[in-house]
């Protein structure tokens, strides 16, 4: 399972580049705040603690496909930087239903 963080305000380029990778399936979290009073010496511009209106995306993708996404997420961060930046990360999972 990837989970992907990023600002709203890039969701449009990051749907068109899921299409390029060929990720259809996917849970889509909008309006998601990104706060941690509990560290706020952390919450700095660019950081997952910045508060700003997040969109979190999940994807159940196979372990082969992962470098692809991560890929993908490296291109937009570098063509298309924006405040609180891009977030990817990979949890194990295992479905039991």
């Amino acid at each position: 399972m990837m989970m992907i963080v990023y600002a709203e305000t890039v969701d449009q380029d990051v749907m068109a580049a899921l299409t390029q990778v060929d990720i259809k399936k996917y849970i889509k979290m909008e309006r998601v705040i990104g706060r941690s009073p509990e560290i706020e010496n952390m919450a700095q511009e660019g950081s997952i603690y910045w508060t700003e209106k997040y969109i979190l995306l999940m994807l159940a993708v196979k372990d082969e496909e992962v470098q692809n996404v991560t890929d993908m997420f490296r291109k937009l961060k570098k063509e298309r930087p924006v405040k609180g930046g891009y977030h990817v990360f990979v949890v194990p999972m295992e479905q039991l239903l």
